[in-house]
């Protein structure tokens, strides 16, 4: 059935509003109703009948004529009086099977059947309930900030305290420091977000978070630590996770100091993350001999080399037929010389003694095999060389004893003149320096190293060992975890490690055997749906060795005190 309500506006006899309603029966009242009625206290529910509508009216009374009642009927012609409102009959236009007119008499006034009237208008009556509660939650917690100890006592009694307007718990480790008994030590000015100050407070020795070089303190002006550092989150955790951490500065570098040249990255994926950039340590003059410079280069250009001035090829220390374990008598792996820190990213330092001098012995007499040369001072291998054959040509007794003696015959191996013309001081020297010839230019330190021939005829500046430099960290901007990778399950013919880098196949210590981007998106990539990982799974912000303090980058002698004036 169709209806159609007229509604007087009161802005004229005429003028009235007109809506169609559509249903079994037209409502009307201040709830749920199909036609709205503010005040009332109920409803009334009409029906066409033959002689006009019934009226059912619940929760409340109407006036039909002289009677009040709850059940009537609504003839042509007649008005029913309810709460401040007048309804009446007119004749329904085609399609419409009611017509009804409401006209709004007077102050609306919900009837009870008779009851008391409530001393208070409905209006009133939510202003004090608001104003109470106002009282409790708000005006009465908020006391406790003025007051210390009014907030200490409402904490401790069953009364509303300034816990209420807590949005989440604390971490714990704010949660362990008392922070969690005052708020006023991070929120010290009321309705006022906490202010870095306030965060300092604590965290004085906290260091710049990125590499002030490429990032200027200008282009973080006007940004709060708890801008990424989210107190009272549920699940409890200070550091935003998201992706928005990195990519709302990241996605449009343009548009920040200092990232001048820097690409956008706005996920972790093929088309929206650029090529890895490794750590390459590049040598400075000969052979490093005025150190070593970190430059950062794409991992994907072509013929990157590392140049470390290390011989060494990793396919025959896993061949197990060229190289074996002393012990077991088993193939090397990777973790005989690549031992895990405990950080789970880095490795100890692989070093002559702990890796190499197993097989790889610095003895240079076949008469006294436990005899070595220092490793890692060119000087104090001459020296030791030279003190011995002086010694021992200058010793005719020891000469003799070595020169009766038949040492087992080993393949490559150097062996002192069993005589020489001169004095003992000469022939030592001389022996010195065949000695230092073999080792550094046929076998011997030369096996490993990389020696230049200076041409000086000292022989403590005839020769030059370029220094070993191991790269320790090709990817210093980022994270990753060894420990968490190694658990993987791969295919057991594969050492674990080679999966990422192909060590068995490098004959060359120039191989850079670090993977590229494409080796991580395989697994990690965001649109792909296997592991997906997110800028911080990658990238920590804050820096592992800052030299600056936030508190003195704040100060405004902090350039002064960072050049040590």
């Amino acid at each position: 059935m169709y209806f159609l309500v007229r509604r007087q506006t009161g802005r004229g006899s005429g003028e009235a509003l007109e809506n169609e309603y559509q249903g079994n029966e037209l409502t009307l009242g201040s709830s749920d109703a199909m036609v709205l009625l503010p005040g009332l206290a109920g409803s009334l529910q009409l029906k066409p009948s033959k002689g006009g509508v019934q009226v059912v009216a619940k929760g409340m009374e109407f006036q039909l004529g002289d009677k009040t009642q709850r059940k009537g009927t609504l003839p042509p012609g007649e008005t029913l009086s309810v709460g401040g409102y007048e309804l009446s009959l007119f004749e329904a236009p085609s399609g419409f099977e009611l017509g009804l007119l409401v006209r709004r008499t007077g102050p609306v006034k919900a009837s009870f059947g008779g009851a008391m009237e409530l001393a208070f208008s409905s209006r009133r009556l939510s202003w004090a309930l608001a104003l109470v509660v106002l009282a409790i939650f708000l005006i009465l917690p908020l006391a406790g900030v003025f007051q210390p100890d009014v907030a200490q006592a409402l904490r401790s009694s069953p009364l509303p305290d300034d816990g209420l307007w807590s949005s989440g718990p604390l971490v714990a480790a704010h949660d362990t420091s008392g922070v969690s008994e005052d708020c006023q030590a991070c929120h010290t000015t009321p309705f006022v977000m906490v202010e870095d100050a306030a965060c300092l407070e604590c965290h004085r020795g906290m260091t710049e978070h990125v590499d002030i070089a490429l990032h200027p303190a200008e282009a973080f002006a006007g940004e709060r630590c708890a801008t990424c550092h989210r107190e009272h989150n549920e699940p409890e955790q200070l550091v935003r996770l998201d992706n928005g951490l990195c990519v709302d500065c990241h996605a449009t570098p343009a548009d920040w100091p200092g990232a001048e040249g820097m690409e956008a990255v706005s996920a972790f994926t093929t088309a929206a993350h650029p090529e890895f950039r490794l750590g390459l340590l590049t040598p400075q003059g000969p052979g490093g001999a005025h150190g070593w410079k970190l430059e950062r280069v794409r991992a994907d250009q072509p013929d990157l080399q590392e140049r470390s001035n290390l011989k060494f090829t990793h396919a025959v220390h896993l061949d197990v037929e060229k190289v074996q374990d002393e012990a077991s008598g088993e193939a090397l792996v990777c973790a005989s010389c690549h031992v895990p820190k405990d950080d789970g990213e880095h490795f100890e330092e692989i070093s002559m003694d702990a890796h190499c001098r197993s097989c790889h012995g610095l003895s240079f007499d076949v008469f006294d095999p436990e005899l070595e040369l220092p490793h890692g001072d060119l000087r104090a291998a001459i020296t030791a060389m030279e003190a011995h054959f002086i010694r021992e040509f200058t010793d005719p007794d020891l000469r003799a004893e070595r020169a009766g003696q038949k040492p087992r015959r080993v393949p490559g191996k150097r062996y002192a003149a069993a005589s020489c013309e001169g004095t003992g001081l000469d022939c030592g020297r001389a022996e010195a320096l065949k000695e230092a010839e073999y080792q550094f230019e046929q076998t011997g330190c030369i096996t490993c190293h990389e020696v230049m021939d200076t041409g000086a005829a000292d022989i403590f500046d005839r020769w030059y060992v370029q220094p070993i430099r191991i790269t320790a960290d090709w990817y210093p901007k980022g994270v990753f975890d060894h420990t968490s990778h190694l658990s993987l399950a791969w295919d057991e013919t594969t050492e674990v490690c080679e999966a990422c880098h192909a060590a068995s196949a490098s004959d060359d210590a120039r191989d850079i055997l670090i993977p590229g981007e494409d080796n991580c998106l395989s697994c990690h990539a965001e649109d792909k749906g296997l592991t997906a990982v997110g800028c911080v799974g990658c990238h920590a912000f804050h820096q592992r060795d800052g030299s600056l303090s936030l508190q003195a980058r704040s100060s405004p002698h902090a350039k002064l005190e960072q050049q040590g004036e």
